[in-house]
């Protein structure tokens, strides 16, 4: 059998073709990203580490950040400050534990969404973000401000099944019709025909339902990647936006942000902070 990525090649190369048309459109309205995070106690590194990501790249775009905190391990108030003072505009709310793996997971992150769309305008983006998850380009955000698709996220890594968890991006309005939807219906009886409940199946599931375009494309870098390539090469920066760190040991996040974007200049007061329980 082929190895993946000879499989996927035709797909990636129309991913490379549709993302240069994508991010050769202009912008009419240049949108506001309203980044969702949960988080709790024990991830406030890796937290931490993904926002100041976030604000190295954004110079150039319109976004707020939304907390929302794990009431069973809620981010302390140490924690909480030396976030505003990284980001003074974040805002941090408890929330029940949204790790979706579970209808009821699922149904508090779409009522997150929902706390999100406070303040959100026609146009803007919704954006569901890991903890562990840190970015090194801001190609992404430009892409989606230009695209037309109202679900926006990557899916190479598990074979175009859905947009994978780690991060995706939803118009303003596909989330309110989507809202609209299950409003109307449980989640439970919407969920009937999917054979794996997850928040990222879920989510793409509900978009597809409702005839929304869902753009699957590369952005996303997984560890196994990072470490085939020997590090943050110069391919891999051109080919992702991000890397998401989905393993039990993430210190390997902290360890590849800090030699590949912070290029082995840490901060003190970055290292510090770090370490704030």
């Amino acid at each position: 059998m082929l190895p993946v990525r000879f499989q996927q090649f035709p797909t990636f190369l129309k991913q490379v073709v549709q993302r240069t048309l994508t991010l050769a459109k202009p912008v009419r309205n240049k949108p506001t990203f309203h980044l969702c995070y949960f988080a709790c106690q024990s991830h406030y590194r890796y937290l931490y580490c993904a926002l100041h990501s976030l604000k190295a790249v954004a110079d150039s775009l319109h976004y707020r950040v939304i907390v929302f905190s794990d009431t069973e391990q809620p981010i302390s108030a140490a924690q909480i400050a030396a976030l505003t003072e990284l980001m003074p505009t974040i805002v941090v709310h408890p929330w029940p534990k949204c790790i979706g793996q579970n209808v009821t997971q699922i149904s508090w992150i779409w009522r997150a969404f929902a706390v999100a769309l406070d303040g959100a305008q026609d146009g803007d983006v919704i954006v569901k973000t890991d903890s562990d998850v840190f970015f090194f380009n801001d190609r992404i955000f430009r892409a989606v401000a230009r695209s037309d698709a109202d679900l926006i996220g990557d899916g190479h890594y598990i074979n175009f099944v859905c947009c994978q968890g780690g991060c995706y991006f939803f118009k303003v309005d596909a989330v309110k019709r989507i809202l609209q939807m299950l409003e109307k219906e449980t989640i439970e009886e919407i969920v009937k025909p999917v054979k794996y409940v997850y928040e990222d199946i879920v989510g793409t599931f509900f978009a597809r339902r409702l005839g929304m375009k869902v753009w699957m494309t590369y952005f996303m870098m997984f560890p196994d990647e990072y470490r085939n390539a020997g590090g943050l090469t110069s391919w891999l920066r051109w080919k992702f936006s991000c890397a998401h760190f989905v393993m039990k040991n993430k210190t390997a996040m902290l360890d590849a942000y800090a030699k590949e974007v912070l290029q082995g200049d840490v901060p003190e007061q970055y290292a510090k902070t770090l370490e704030i329980e």
